[in-house]
C-alpha cells in the first residue's frame, strides 16, 4: 500500500476554511429554503419560480416575470429577511469563503518558504476578490 503524501499546513488551512465555510453556507441556504416554502415571506413566489423553471423559461424571463427586471450584483443583501434572499446569501457565502481560504493559505505558504506559491495565491485571491465586488466579469 502506498503511503499518502504529507499535506502542507497551508493546504490544511485552505481545506479547513473551505470545508467549514461550505457547511455553514449550506446550512444558511437550507434555512432559507425552508423559510421559502413554509412562509409567505419571499422575494419571489416559489410556485411561480418552480413552474417557470419547469416551463423552460430563461433566467431573464423568470426574473422579469417575478420582479419586473433582472437583478444586478448582490441583490439578496437587501432581501436577507426573505427566504429567497437568505438562500442566495448562503450560496454567496459558500462561494465567498474561498477568499479568506486563499489569503490564509498564502500567509502560511510564505511562512513555509514557498514564495512562488504564496505570490500565486495572493494573485488568485485578488482576482477572486475583484470578481466578488463586480470589478471583473465574464460576458
Amino acid at each position: 500500500m502506498k503511503e499518502r503524501p504529507e499535506v502542507s499546513f497551508a493546504g490544511r488551512v485552505y481545506g479547513e476554511i473551505i470545508y467549514w465555510g461550505t457547511i455553514l453556507g449550506s446550512v444558511i441556504s437550507i434555512i432559507g429554503s425552508v423559510i421559502t416554502f413554509v412562509t409567505k415571506n419571499n422575494y419571489i413566489d416559489p410556485a411561480y419560480l418552480i413552474s417557470s423553471i419547469w416551463q423552460g423559461k430563461s433566467v431573464k424571463e423568470i426574473w422579469e416575470g417575478a420582479t419586473g427586471s433582472l437583478p444586478n450584483g448582490h441583490w439578496y443583501i437587501h432581501h436577507l429577511f426573505t427566504g429567497n434572499g437568505l438562500s442566495m446569501a448562503g450560496l454567496a457565502f459558500g462561494v465567498f469563503v474561498v477568499i479568506p481560504a486563499i489569503f490564509g493559505a498564502a500567509i502560511f505558504l510564505f511562512k513555509e518558504k514557498k514564495p512562488g506559491y504564496g505570490i500565486l495565491a495572493l494573485i488568485a485571491g485578488a482576482i477572486t476578490t475583484a470578481s466578488m465586488f463586480g470589478l471583473l466579469s465574464v460576458k
